[in-house]
């Protein structure tokens, strides 16, 4: 796994497979031991659309995760589900993250400026 310097990390399990989970537990552990602090990570079970498959329990993701400092999501990669949102989850805890380092990052500072007083010229060709 490179993780080095990585903003974000999506940790994925098979919630049809409980091994899945007990590895991605294992990755987690690896991302907090050898990772930056900073980094969002979020825990995405996938093959949501395999429900009557399921092993890894909604509730027990949920707890890991929050145990964790993570954020959680079950998608699936055949339906779309909650794939694009995982994505905009990220980037929506990146651009906090960046507002907590930095405030004044945060937004754009507009300044008024004096009111410029307006020289008209003279015509030049007058006659």
């Amino acid at each position: 796994m490179y993780y080095r310097g990585a903003a974000a990390a999506i940790v994925v399990y098979d919630i049809s497979n409980q091994a899945s989970f007990t590895r991605a537990k294992k990755w987690v552990q690896e991302l907090q031991a050898q990772g930056n602090q900073n980094t969002v990570v979020a825990l995405a079970g996938n093959k949501a659309d395999l429900l009557e498959a399921r092993e890894v329990q909604i509730e027990e993701a949920k707890t890991y995760a929050q145990e964790n400092g993570l954020f959680f999501m079950e998608t699936s990669a055949k339906t779309a589900t909650n794939v694009n949102d995982i994505f905009y989850e990220i980037a929506k805890r990146l651009l906090q993250g960046q507002a907590a380092q930095n405030p004044q990052a945060a937004g754009m500072v507009l300044s008024q400026r004096p009111n410029e007083r307006v020289v008209s010229a003279a015509s030049c060709c007058s006659s």
